[in-house]
């Protein structure tokens, strides 16, 4: 399969990742599941291609981001899944990969 979409999301969504729900403030995980991720998730699902998400050029990313987020998409539609259409790409901070993909393998589930 090949990459036929990106997120960069310090730029498609913005540098400061913020809590886990909306209603917690700006840039959440929530917000991010449902206006980017999951849409164009979905998206590289149906088409069979990978999405490519750039984690880099971000403050840092909150546990409760990336619970809200890329946990629930997996709990959602199962990390193998979320995991064969979903590439990332860290060059600052490969630390931000192991975190997100081990949430995703293992995501908390609330």
């Amino acid at each position: 399969m090949e990459i036929k979409d990106k997120i960069i999301i310090s730029d498609d969504f913005g540098d400061t990742p913020g809590a886990r729900y909306k209603r917690d403030g700006k840039f959440s995980g929530e917000e991010f599941l449902e206006k980017l991720l999951e849409p164009k998730f979905i998206k590289a699902m149906n088409e069979n291609y990978i999405l490519l998400i750039d984690l880099d050029r971000v403050w840092g990313y909150p546990s409760s981001f990336v619970s809200g987020s890329f946990g629930k998409l997996s709990i959602s539609y199962g990390s193998d899944k979320v995991l064969k259409h979903i590439k990332f790409k860290s060059d600052e901070n490969p630390i931000r990969l192991e975190r997100i993909i081990h949430e995703i393998k293992q995501p908390i589930k609330k």
